[in-house]
C-alpha cells in the first residue's frame, strides 16, 4: 500500500471521528454555537467554572503543547536564566529527532535559556525545547522526560504521559483538554511567560533587532484573518497533514476564560482559531457571574459526639463561592449533594473539613466545596461547658421538643440566593470576528 492510500485512510478514519463526535455533543450550559473541533474545553478562570465541555478526557496527541510543560521545568531547574548559554551548531539541530526550524536562524549564535524559552513559547518550537531540556538536565534527555512525568502526578494530570520534551507525534506523547487546561493554569502563574505573551514578540539582548521573534500563533496576529483581539496569549500546534491544537486565553470586560481544542482539521480553514473566537463570545454574551453563598452560611449541620453526648454543629462552606452560570440563571435548578458522615468525633478545629457538598446547576455539576465549623469543638472542659449544660437540659426537660412542635419557629431561608452583586451579562464584544 503506497503513502498516497495510507494517507487517505487516515483522514477518512479522521473524518469518521469528527462525524461521530458531533452528532451528539456536550456541554455544561446550553449553546447553539456549532463547532467543528473534536475535543472542547472552556473554562472560566476566575470563577473557575467548565462552561463548555465537549470529549475533555479523551487522549489525544500532546504535539507541541508538550512544550509548556518543558517552560515550567526549565525555568524552575537552571539556575541562571541570563548567564547560562546555548550555542546554536547545525550538528545540534541535525541530529534532533524532529526539528521544526525554530533555531535556525540562530546558527553559529549564542542564546541565553531565557531567549530560548522565549523563541520557544512564541514559535511552539521543538529545536528549542530540546535545547532547553539539554541546558536544564546536563543533556540527559532521559531524566528531564521523567521529571515531566513526575511533575505530571502533582499537577493533577490524569492522562497525559510524555516521551521527549518537544513535539512528538506518536500516542505515547499525549494528553487531554482537561489536563492540558491544568498546565496551561499553572503556566500562568509564570511572570516571563505574561511578559513574552503580552508584547508578542521577543528580542535576544546580544543579539539586536535583526533576530526579533513574533508570535505565530494567527490568532494574535493582527494581520491575519484568525486574530481574535481579546487573546491574551496562546500555544498552537499542527501538522500539515491531519489535525491541529490551541490553548489560548481572552479577556473582555475584566472576564478571563481559558479555551482548549484538540483534533482540530487543520486542512480546512484553522478551525480550532475559529471555535475559539466563537466559544469565546458565546460566553461573554451568554453567561455572568453569581455568588451562590457567604463563608457564614449554614448548608447543612453533623452530629458531634463527645464524650458526655452527642450534638449538633453547623456546617458552613470554606469559602465564599462564586459560580458563572446562564444570565437566566434559575435558582431552582441549583442542587447539592452531601458527603457527611453520620458523626464526628471531638476534638477538631474550626475550619477543619467535616464534609463535602457538589454543587450542580441543571444537572451539571460546578463545585465541589468542603464544608466545616466555624468553632473549635472538644478543646477543653471550658469551651464545652455551654454545649454541656444545654445537654443536661435537654435531657431533663424533654417537654421542649413537645413544645417546638406545637409553636414551631421560621423555617430557615434558603441560602443559595443569587447575589444582589452577580454581574450582569458582558456587553457584545464589538468584533466577534476579531
Amino acid at each position: 500500500m503506497n503513502k498516497r492510500i495510507k494517507f487517505l485512510i487516515s483522514v477518512v478514519l479522521i473524518f469518521a471521528l469528527f462525524v461521530s463526535n458531533f452528532i451528539i455533543p456536550a456541554s455544561s450550559f446550553e449553546t447553539k454555537v456549532e463547532t467543528s473541533t473534536s475535543d472542547l474545553f472552556l473554562v472560566n478562570l476566575d470563577t473557575d467554572t467548565v462552561v463548555f465541555s465537549q470529549k475533555p478526557d479523551t487522549n489525544w496527541y500532546a504535539g507541541s503543547l508538550s512544550e509548556l510543560m518543558t517552560f515550567l521545568l526549565s525555568y524552575e531547574m537552571i539556575a541562571d536564566l541570563d548567564k547560562t548559554t546555548f550555542k546554536v551548531e547545525k550538528s545540534f539541530i541535525d541530529a534532533l529527532p524532529y526539528s521544526d526550524g525554530c533555531l535556525d536562524r540562530f546558527v553559529d549564535q549564542t542564546l541565553s535559556a531565557r531567549d530560548l524559552m522565549a523563541v520557544m513559547l512564541l514559535t511552539s518550537g521543538s529545536d528549542a525545547a530540546y535545547a532547553l531540556a539539554d541546558l536544564s538536565s546536563n543533556k540527559d534527555r532521559d531524566a528531564f522526560v521523567a521529571a515531566m512525568n513526575e511533575r505530571v502526578a502533582t499537577l493533577g494530570m490524569k492522562s497525559t504521559a510524555y516521551v521527549s520534551p518537544g513535539f512528538n507525534n506518536t500516542s505515547a506523547q499525549h494528553t487531554t483538554c482537561r489536563d492540558t487546561y491544568l498546565l496551561y493554569r499553572e503556566v500562568r502563574k509564570n511572570e516571563f511567560f505574561l511578559s513574552v505573551m503580552q508584547k508578542k514578540s521577543y528580542t535576544p539582548a546580544a543579539l539586536g533587532e535583526d533576530y526579533m521573534i513574533e508570535a505565530e500563533a494567527s490568532i494574535l496576529n493582527e494581520d491575519s484573518p484568525y486574530y481574535f483581539r481579546y487573546t491574551n496569549d496562546a500555544m498552537y500546534s499542527y501538522t500539515e497533514e491531519t489535525y491541529e491544537e490551541l490553548v489560548a486565553t481572552t479577556t473582555y470586560h475584566g472576564k478571563t476564560y481559558l479555551f482548549v481544542g484538540l483534533l482540530g482539521l487543520h486542512q480546512s480553514e484553522r478551525n480550532v482559531y475559529a471555535d475559539a473566537r466563537k466559544l469565546a463570545s458565546w460566553a461573554y454574551l451568554n453567561l455572568s457571574d453569581y455568588k451562590l453563598f457567604n463563608e457564614e452560611d449554614v448548608l447543612s449541620d453533623v452530629t458531634v459526639t463527645a464524650n458526655w453526648g452527642e450534638y449538633p454543629v453547623a456546617l458552613h462552606p470554606y469559602n465564599s463561592a462564586y459560580k458563572t452560570l446562564p444570565n437566566n440563571y434559575d435558582e431552582s435548578k441549583l442542587t447539592y449533594q452531601f458527603d457527611i458522615p453520620k458523626t464526628v468525633k471531638t476534638p477538631f478545629l474550626s475550619g477543619q473539613t467535616l464534609g463535602r457538598a457538589k454543587v450542580s446547576y441543571a444537572g451539571e455539576e460546578i463545585d465541589d466545596i468542603a464544608l466545616s465549623a466555624s468553632t473549635d469543638e472538644g478543646l477543653g472542659m471550658l469551651s464545652d461547658f455551654g454545649k454541656f449544660t444545654g445537654y443536661v437540659y435537654r435531657r431533663m426537660t424533654p417537654h421542649r421538643e413537645v413544645l417546638a412542635e406545637e409553636f414551631p419557629t421560621e423555617p430557615a431561608v434558603n441560602v443559595a440566593q443569587p447575589s444582589s452583586e452577580s454581574a450582569t451579562a458582558a456587553a457584545a464584544p464589538t468584533a466577534t470576528e476579531g
